[in-house]
C-alpha cells in the first residue's frame, strides 16, 4: 500500500525553491512562511515528513555537489546559514547529513513552537548517529522544560509509546517523561478523555499510568470517561491499588520442538493510592451502562469477594445482567463460592 505525501504540494514546491537558493547562498524570504506550514503537520507524520522534507529540499545534495565540482570542500555554508537566520536549525533537524543536524540542534534555544517540532527533537532523540543523539539530549534538556503546556500535550499521545517503537535510543526517553509527567500536561491530556469518544484511548490511559500524576484523575475517568475501556481500566486501577504498563516485550517458547514461540508484552508495576473501599468501587460499576466496565467489576469482585461483605448480593445482581460475558462470570462465582 502506497501511503499519500505528507507534504502538500505547495509546500513541496516552496522547499524545492529553497533548496535551490540555497546552492547558490542566496537568502531566502520563505523560510519563515515553510517553517509556519510545517508546523502545522500532526506530530504523528514526523517520520515520513521528515524524509520527504529533505529530499524536496535537496538538504546536503547541494553540499556534496559542490564538493564534486571541486569548489569548496567543508561544510561550513550550514553553519553560515545558521549564523546569518537561526531558525534554519528547524530546518536542518530534517538535514541528509549528521554533522549540520548535530548543529542546528546545538543552535537551537528556543522551546519547540508546535507539537510537530516538538515530535522533530523527539526523533532526534533516536537519531543513528550518536552525536546526533547526544546534541539532542543537550537541546531537549534546554529547551524541552520550557515548552508549552498546548504544544507538549498534543505531541504527547504520539510519543507516549515511541520507547518501544524506536530502538536506538537508551536513557533518552526520560527526557521526554520529565515534560510528559508534568501535572499541568496530565491534566491537559486528560481532559481529551471527557471530550472525544474515538481512538485508542484505552492505550493511551495504560502508557499514562507509568506516571504518578495521572493517580489523581483515576476516579474521574472511572466515572465520567467518554470511552468504556477507560472507565474499565482506571476501575481495575483504583480497585486493585496498582497501575500497570508496557515497558518492552520479550519471546516465550509455545513448542520448542516446532520453534514456535510468541511476542508476549513485559509489564512494570506500582502501587497507587485510593481512599474510596474496593467494595464501593465494585458496586459502583456493576451499575455502569457499559458492560464492558460491568464485566470489570465482575472480574474484580472474583478476585477480592472474600473481602466484600455483601458480595452473595452483588453476584446475584450481575447473575441478572442483561450482558451473557457478565452472567457467565457471577455463574462462575456461584459454581465456585469461596470457601
Amino acid at each position: 500500500m502506497v501511503l499519500p505525501p505528507v507534504l502538500s504540494p505547495p509546500l513541496s514546491e516552496k522547499l524545492a525553491t529553497l533548496g535551490i537558493r540555497l546552492t547558490e547562498f542566496r537568502p531566502d524570504d520563505e523560510l519563515e512562511q515553510i517553517l509556519a506550514e510545517l508546523a502545522g503537520l500532526p506530530a504523528k507524520d514526523v517520520v515520513r515528513a521528515s524524509r520527504e522534507i529533505n529530499a524536496a529540499a535537496r538538504l546536503g545534495w547541494w553540499t556534496k555537489e559542490r564538493q564534486q565540482r571541486g569548489q569548496w570542500s567543508n561544510r561550513w555554508p550550514e553553519w553560515n546559514l545558521l549564523r546569518t537566520n537561526p531558525n534554519y536549525a528547524w530546518l536542518f533537524l530534517f538535514h541528509s547529513d549528521g554533522f549540520a543536524r548535530e548543529a542546528a540542534l546545538d543552535a537551537i534555544h528556543d522551546p519547540p513552537p508546535s507539537p510537530f517540532f516538538f515530535a522533530a527533537l523527539a526523533w532526534r532523540l533516536n537519531d543513528w548517529a550518536e552525536p546526533v543523539r547526544r546534541a539532542a539530549t543537550r537541546c531537549a534538556g534546554r529547551v524541552l522544560p520550557r515548552t508549552s503546556i498546548d504544544v507538549a500535550a498534543k505531541a504527547a499521545f504520539y510519543l507516549l509509546d515511541r520507547r518501544l517503537v524506536w530502538g536506538r535510543w537508551r536513557n533518552e526517553p526520560a527526557i521526554l517523561d520529565a515534560v510528559i509527567e508534568r501535572q499541568d500536561v496530565i491534566e491537559a491530556l486528560v481532559q481529551n478523555f471527557f471530550t472525544r469518544g474515538t481512538g485508542p484511548f484505552p492505550t493511551y490511559l495504560r502508557h499514562l499510568l507509568r506516571y504518578p500524576n495521572i493517580d489523581v484523575h483515576l476516579p474521574r475517568l472511572a466515572s465520567s470517561a467518554k470511552e468504556p475501556s477507560v472507565k474499565a481500566i482506571a476501575y481495575q486501577c483504583l480497585i486493585s491499588g496498582k497501575a500497570s504498563w508496557v515497558v518492552g516485550f520479550e519471546w516465550v517458547w509455545i513448542d520448542k520442538v516446532y520453534f514456535a514461540r510468541r511476542r508476549v508484552p513485559v509489564l512494570e508495576t506500582r502501587e497507587i493510592r485510593n481512599d474510596r473501599s474496593p467494595a464501593d468501587l465494585i458496586r459502583e460499576a456493576a451499575r455502569d451502562r457499559s458492560a464492558i466496565v460491568r464485566r470489570a467489576a465482575a472480574d474484580a469482585l472474583i478476585a477480592t469477594r472474600s473481602q466484600i461483605p455483601d458480595a452473595a448480593a452483588l453476584i446475584a445482581q450481575l447473575a441478572k445482567d442483561k450482558n451473557p460475558s457478565v452472567r457467565s462470570r457471577a455463574d462462575y462465582m456461584l459454581r465456585h463460592p469461596v470457601t
